[in-house]
């Protein structure tokens, strides 16, 4: 029994083997961060977050959920490090949505409502997204996206830290997304589960999970008798070389 568990959590880092894609692709990252860093001390008054939502407003459709990715993609690819899940990762998570029928969706980190729009416009009719960020100006900025892609009144925003909105939810999820404070994923989950958050056979959905090391994440969700759970190998959003990976769980009472 020892040894199985060592041969798992063995088999569970080998995603997080670093080499020469990895070192570069965090390299990239810290690059990007530095520049707009420097462009942010030049206008204080403009974060790239709220450039984001400009050319988003200058340049896509209203009403029109495919331009206004397609425009934050282009910023996402062209002008910044953006931390959504992107247009690659993205694709993957609308099938998911749209596979699960989910009626109740939560979502644990927003920041510019990216995602929010590629679960809102795969979801099934009548379903509806609960969605969590700590960020109010994220939260700001991701509802004026929701707004001008007339998908608003499908969702709801709480502002706070997961840890703290969870327990006062008091409803029962049939997909969750996971993409916020990346040492939060596991205690969030837990305490999902704690307060009896999760439906039978709710999806969860985790980004990130190679990008950021989450191994404790991947060893309770593949060893824990209530999930059973595979690994979608991706890379890392709007980049071409950056591993990364999704980890789709799901929950049996």
């Amino acid at each position: 029994m020892r040894n199985s568990k060592e041969n798992f959590k063995k088999k569970s880092r080998t995603p997080f083997q670093i080499n020469k894609k990895s070192f570069f692709g965090v390299m990239e990252i810290v690059l990007s961060e530095l520049k707009n860093l420097f462009i942010s001390k030049l206008n204080k008054e403009m974060s790239k977050e709220k450039r984001v939502l400009n050319y988003v407003l200058s340049n896509a459709q209203k009403n029109d959920p495919k331009s206004i990715l397609e425009a934050i993609d282009e910023c996402g690819y062209k002008k910044f490090f953006l931390m959504n899940i992107g247009d690659k990762k993205g694709q993957i998570l609308e099938e998911y949505v749209r596979s699960s029928q989910a009626k109740n969706i939560l979502e644990l980190g927003v920041y510019l409502g990216y995602s929010t729009i590629r679960i809102a416009r795969s979801m099934s009719e009548g379903a509806h997204i609960h969605s969590i960020d700590v960020n109010e100006n994220f939260l700001e900025i991701a509802k004026k996206h929701l707004d001008f892609a007339g998908l608003a009144e499908q969702v709801s925003f709480f502002q706070g830290k997961a840890s703290e909105v969870i327990p006062e939810l008091n409803m029962q999820f049939d997909f969750i997304f996971i993409d916020h404070w990346k040492e939060a994923y596991l205690q969030d989950l837990k305490l999902l589960i704690k307060h009896d958050c999760l439906n039978d056979g709710a999806v969860v959905f985790a980004d990130n999970i190679v990008l950021f090391h989450l191994e404790d994440y991947l060893d309770f969700v593949r060893t824990s008798q209530n999930f059973s759970s595979k690994f979608i190998p991706s890379l890392r959003e709007y980049s071409s070389s950056h591993p990364d990976g999704i980890e789709i769980s799901y929950f049996v009472k």
